[in-house]
């Protein structure tokens, strides 16, 4: 008996698969997204500092365009168009987000210190000099800066493998379960402005799932996390959560 093609029935299958993958991936991501996981790399030990936050405190935030594009540079490079772009807006969402979480009620921005040198053996007299002028002349109650991002990926799960065809067609290859974040690490380094002791050195990790080839919005989503990460951090000392 002859079968005849019907190509209502081939698209109405043929849109049952891709919805299919449409839901398994959103809830590949919403899992990635949702499953506790180490968020803070400490460099210093947060219940040995000597920092309190609250709505009666202040904070002056500076940043350095000190960062590493490992992955993800195509979607940094259509965002930005310098790095400095990325910094404003990374220090702009920190300071909304931390004023919101009630850790400092009062967060004021400084880019004197952005072209402040990590490494000793660079750090100039005019450099020193801004330095001390941030301590000196700042009446916040502590200097946040935010230096050392990177920029770069994680790929979960497994590549699809060749599986041999039926009656000797070949070989083809087999569905993955390969799934790719955009990760963005933030060095913070938090100071007792009085003191000029640093109270507290960390990195805060965010995650943000690639759906569908949304390779911006995984972007947005880990800057967005590694900001809400160091919030949670401030407030409670948690490294996983």
């Amino acid at each position: 008996m002859t079968k005849i093609y019907n190509p209502k029935s081939f698209n109405k299958l043929k849109q049952m698969k891709v919805r299919k993958w449409l839901i398994a991936g959103i809830v590949a991501v919403q899992l990635l997204s949702s499953c506790e996981a180490v968020r803070i790399s400490e460099i210093s030990n947060y219940k040995d500092s000597e920092f309190v936050f609250g709505s009666n405190k202040t904070a002056l935030l500076v940043g350095n365009d000190d960062i590493s594009i490992n992955e993800f540079t195509k979607t940094f490079s259509k965002k930005y168009k310098q790095k400095h772009d990325f910094v404003k807006q990374y220090d702009s969402l920190c300071a909304i987000t931390l004023k919101q979480e009630n850790i400092f009620g009062e967060i004021k921005h400084d880019k004197s210190f952005e072209f402040v040198s990590n490494d000793p053996l660079t750090f100039t007299q005019e450099q020193q000099k801004k330095v001390d002028s941030l301590f000196t002349n700042t009446k916040a109650d502590y200097l946040i800066r935010i230096s050392g991002h990177e920029i770069t990926n994680s790929i979960q799960g497994s590549p699809g493998m060749p599986v041999a065809m039926s009656g000797g067609g070949g070989m083809r290859m087999s569905a993955g379960t390969q799934s790719e974040s955009c990760i963005i690490n933030s060095h913070f380094q938090i100071y007792d402005i009085k003191t000029r002791k640093k109270v507290l050195d960390f990195v805060s990790k965010g995650s943000g799932g690639v759906a569908f080839f949304a390779f911006e919005q995984a972007f947005v989503n880990a800057m967005n996390n590694s900001v809400k990460n160091s919030a949670v951090y401030l407030k409670t000392g948690k490294l996983k959560f």
